[in-house]
């Protein structure tokens, strides 16, 4: 479970750089804007899910230890 909040940093860091790369996809490419759109979607899903997953694994940690670290992702 503290491996899953540690590796959330990593997902972040990758959408952003994701993120960063898709806006300059666009402005290069904007007949493709769309699908450009459709992939950061997908990209910030992933990031979303990462975050979800660094819920349950609070949740598992306050299971185990009794103590619940609310906000600190």
């Amino acid at each position: 479970a503290e491996w899953v909040e540690r590796a959330d940093d990593t997902v972040d860091r990758y959408f952003d750089e994701v993120k960063q790369s898709l806006i300059e996809k666009i402005s290069k490419h904007p007949e493709d804007g769309a699908y450009f759109l459709d992939c950061l979607m997908i990209a910030k899903y992933f990031e979303r899910i990462a975050d979800h997953a660094v819920n349950i694994a609070q949740w598992v940690v306050f299971s185990v230890t009794g103590v619940h670290k609310e906000g600190e992702t």
